[in-house]
């Protein structure tokens, strides 16, 4: 099983936004940025990098994107209009910079199982292009679709059932999968002039985020360090019912596709009913997870 095969993820996504030609501030920093990201990820394979470096360099890339015009400057309290807008003012750095290093950790530990973390980046990365395409911003649409395009291109490779054909993505990989999903996001929704602006993204990416949600709230009730990895993840739950990894991946593939059509039609909805779609998105997730007794914030579980 080879070293480096992540960095196969991102070399695809800069020929291919190379040949799009779209050489704005803001695609040059996502560029850099996740040039310092995998780079990073290819010295954690060979030499174990400790969680707090790898989690500064996530910072740094994220400081590199943000310098680039990539930042959240508006959210919506959820009114009809502009008038349902408010800047963020000083608040839109540290506001973005959370975004970013949180979902590019959302993403990065759904590489538990095979074909998970590429499979959902992939869906995710198309309901971004969408969204996109629908508010009028076809240049961070394109930048989504490729990612999702390169996502998808790498899943014969990992969700192989031949030995012979296993390749992993590791740090290098599922960290830039994550940081330009949270880019892109901003680039193409949240920086759109609609209330929703802010929900979109959240809910076509409510899986990952209540994942590394509870991973944290676990890991700090039960006293452990929250960025030290454990095999207690949603998918390593469903693992332990006796699903095949497989199988696990697919029941996680639809869930992000069904929250992708919700997000998808939520910017045509105006404010007040993206936020009881949230709502309900969100009970609907919680009440699954505790049927299926998927969540729990045991000491000892």
């Amino acid at each position: 099983i080879p070293n480096g095969a992540g960095a196969s993820i991102f070399i695809g996504f800069l020929i291919a936004a190379l040949i799009n030609g779209n050489f704005s501030t803001e695609t040059i920093g996502l560029l850099v940025a996740g040039l310092v990201l995998v780079v990073l990820g290819l010295i954690d394979e060979l030499y174990d990098v400790p969680s707090k470096v790898q989690l500064l360099g996530q910072i740094v890339a994220a400081i590199i994107v943000i310098v680039a015009g990539v930042r959240v400057d508006v959210i919506g309290n959820f009114g009809n209009g502009n008038d349902g807008l408010f800047s963020l003012g000083w608040m839109s750095i540290p506001f973005t910079l959370i975004w970013i290093v949180g979902v590019t950790n959302a993403i990065r530990v759904l590489d538990g199982i095979d074909g998970l973390c590429a499979g959902v980046a992939g869906i995710s990365a198309w309901t971004m292009g969408i969204v996109a395409l629908m508010t009028g911003r076809p240049n961070p649409a394109m930048l989504s679709f490729i990612l999702g395009a390169v996502a998808f291109a790498y899943l014969p490779y990992n969700f192989s059932k031949n030995k012979n054909r296993k390749i992993f993505m590791a740090e290098s990989g599922s960290s830039f999968l994550g940081f330009a999903l949270a880019v892109v996001a901003i680039m193409g929704s949240l920086k759109t002039a609609a209330a929703f602006s802010m929900l979109v993204p959240i809910i076509a990416l409510i899986y990952p985020i209540f994942d590394i949600v509870f991973a944290f709230g676990r890991r700090i009730i039960a006293g452990k360090n929250p960025f030290k990895a454990d095999g207690m993840h949603l998918h390593h739950r469903l693992l332990g019912k006796g699903l095949s990894h497989r199988q696990a991946a697919c029941v996680f593939y639809a869930a992000t596709l069904i929250l992708g059509v919700l997000a998808i039609c939520s910017t045509k909805m105006d404010g007040r009913s993206v936020v009881f779609v949230f709502i309900a998105t969100v009970a609907a997730f919680l009440f699954l997870l505790w049927k299926f007794k998927l969540i729990s914030f045991s000491k000892n579980k």
